[in-house]
């Protein structure tokens, strides 16, 4: 039986932006002050490949998700906001 897909909704999208901070500092190893949608991930905070796969792996489990990262690309990743759009439309519920 396949998990239900999560309907993107502004709550989803809103735990998400707000799990990423927490995370992200978890996953740099380091402080990454605060967080705007613009934020770029890369850019201004190094976020590589292997990180971004690890920060999937840490929001599925705090937020009790699925997430397919098949189609992650690297305009997916430019920004805070653009990955937060990226999970809520490729999240399922965990289960």
């Amino acid at each position: 039986m396949q998990p239900e897909i999560a309907p993107p909704d502004a709550d989803l999208r809103h735990r998400v932006i707000d799990s990423f901070g927490p995370l992200l500092s978890r996953v740099l190893r380091r402080e990454v002050g605060d967080l705007s949608e613009g934020t770029r991930l890369r850019d201004e905070l190094g976020l590589t490949s292997a990180s971004t796969l690890e920060l999937m792996l840490e929001l599925e489990d705090k937020l009790a998700i699925e997430i397919d990262v098949e189609e992650l690309d690297e305009a997916n990743v430019q920004s805070v906001g653009a990955l937060a759009d990226y999970v809520i439309t490729h999240s399922r519920l965990a289960g």
